[in-house]
């Protein structure tokens, strides 16, 4: 079965990009992220827009692994769209939008998520998917873990009044899909049409 890697320590990240790719384009094949690994990739310092900090996450793995045998390494890279501009360190906002310091209500945010995909070739393709939300304030005290989504508990989906964290998985996961799933497909037709 084909390997893919998804550049990532983070578990909900994992979670929802591995659903994401398996239910569109790259059925069949079996995920794994960075701690899956033997061996260790040392992290580098992020820089630059969303599109260039998940590039760097691919090549890096890319270029560390030794004995590759994925097809595909994926790296990723999230921010938030507000007012027109996109903001890459999310970690910054989340107290101001979580204490409802930031943000108006029903105000719509896009969370942006940056893809490169490497083939086992070093050929790569990067898409930037952007899913809209609308803010919802909250009325409880929120503990921001490590490694959690926060933000889940004060973004609902244009289409209900219930935010990610109350939405089943099966539902959020059509909800990304809905706004990612064409530019899925461009990936999967690049890297076809290089194999031709």
């Amino acid at each position: 079965m084909n390997k893919i890697l998804i550049a990532t320590r983070n578990k909900a990240k994992f979670k929802i990009v591995s659903k994401l790719l398996s239910i569109s384009i790259f059925k069949n094949y079996k995920y794994y992220n960075l701690n899956d690994l033997d061996e260790e990739i040392i992290d580098k310092k992020e820089n630059g827009d969303v599109i260039n900090r998940s590039y760097e996450k691919a090549k890096n793995a890319y270029d560390n692994i030794k004995n590759n045998d994925f097809k595909y390494i994926v790296g990723i890279d999230d921010g938030i769209k507000i007012r027109g501009k996109i903001i890459e360190n999310v970690k910054e906002l989340i107290k101001p939008i979580i204490n409802d310091e930031y943000l108006n209500n029903d105000e719509i945010v896009y969370i942006v998520r940056a893809y490169t995909f490497f083939d086992n070739t070093g050929n790569y393709y990067k898409i930037l998917t952007e899913i809209p939300f609308k803010y919802k304030k909250i009325a409880y005290y929120l503990e921001i873990e490590k490694n959690s989504y926060p933000l889940s508990h004060v973004l609902r989906t244009l289409d209900s009044d219930k935010t990610v964290i109350e939405q089943d998985e099966d539902e959020a996961n059509n909800y990304y899909l809905n706004y990612s799933e064409s530019k899925f497909k461009d990936v999967k037709n690049f890297f076809h049409d290089l194999n031709i």
